[in-house]
């Protein structure tokens, strides 16, 4: 709960502070945009939002079928909170572990729903770093054309998403070279009560192992479940197009898409709760190629509201009803 309550603290006060240096030059300005926004556009942008959402739920759900009759309804309720979790925790980390806690408390083995959770989060890193190299290659010009932090930013971001892929595949394919890895390592003198942590580690890599199993034997349903990540992907990346159309703005669907999975990619490396600062600097270094003026901050401010803030709202509420039903 302490945890919690400081990831809270530190994203309200980080997100302040972007919001400062946003509105500080031109505050009445980027109201004046703002008051102009179209609102049925962005009412339409928060839909394709939680679309996105239960696109995602749906890929997660096939995983939990194999095993468990688990509602689609309830997977798309689990997913909103998932969002809301990693929104205020550092480097999104915090909602699949909470995801697990939940699956439990529903009556699903802390065992299953970890192996379910693996596989999905195996196909989304496929998607993900598949529309990461296809952004890159189609935005070749537009990196070059931002300063160097940003560029730096961008193939630091791409790179720490292929080494987690390749990561995940090798502990769930490598299981004989990654055990005598392990092995030697746990031989280490620093090491207490070697073989209690031997045995947890080789449980937990022993979960690793059975996803990679499942894949390989159901590689159909491994195929669908990329396909539903990237197009989960595909509609939360193309928000930014409505919400530039709300501001009387037209950008193609391809420059949303793949410049905000650059923007996205900025976000991984900032440490704090929801990307807070790399998310926003990125939109207005790479977004300000195309859109300058007052404007583009708007837009951003905007964005933020309908991918972020709304699911934090969205999420909390949905949270807190689970949490009621679970105590009846």
């Amino acid at each position: 709960m302490k945890k919690k309550v400081v990831n809270l603290i530190i994203m309200f006060t980080s997100l302040s502070i972007v919001m400062f240096f946003t509105l500080k030059d031109d505050f009445n300005g980027v109201m004046h945009e703002l008051k102009k926004v179209n609102i049925f556009i962005i009412i339409l942008a928060i839909i394709l939002f939680f679309l996105a959402i239960f696109i995602k739920s749906i890929s997660v759900n096939k995983f939990l079928q194999v095993k468990h009759k688990y509602k689609l309804s309830k997977t798309f309720c689990l997913t909103i909170i998932v969002q809301f979790i990693n929104g205020i925790t550092p480097f999104q980390t915090g909602g699949q572990p909470y995801e697990i806690y939940l699956l439990k408390k529903d009556g699903i083995r802390i065992t299953d729903s970890a192996n379910s959770i693996l596989k999905d989060f195996i196909s989304y890193q496929i998607a993900l770093l598949l529309l990461a190299i296809l952004s890159v290659i189609i935005s070749v010009k537009k990196i070059l054309a931002v300063n160097f932090h940003t560029r730096f930013l961008i193939i630091g971001g791409l790179l720490i998403n292929i080494i987690i892929l390749v990561f995940l595949l090798f502990f769930s394919f490598g299981k004989k070279p990654v055990t005598k890895l392990v092995n030697k390592f746990m031989k280490c003198n620093f090491f207490k009560q070697k073989n209690e942590r031997l045995q947890k580690l080789n449980c937990s890599l022993a979960n690793f192992y059975s996803s990679g199993s499942e894949l390989k034997n159901n590689k159909l349903l491994f195929i669908k479940c990329i396909t539903l990540n990237l197009i989960y992907l595909i509609i939360l990346y193309s928000i930014p197009c409505f919400i530039f159309k709300s501001f009387n703005i037209d950008i193609s669907i391809i420059d949303s898409i793949t410049i905000t999975t650059l923007v996205m990619l900025i976000g991984n490396f900032v440490p704090l709760p929801g990307g807070i600062g790399g998310i926003e600097y990125g939109f207005m270094q790479l977004f300000g190629i195309i859109i300058l003026g007052r404007v583009l901050s708007g837009a951003m401010i905007m964005w933020r509201f309908v991918t972020y803030i709304s699911c934090l709202i969205i999420g909390f509420i949905t949270l807190l009803i689970k949490k009621g039903r679970d105590k009846k």
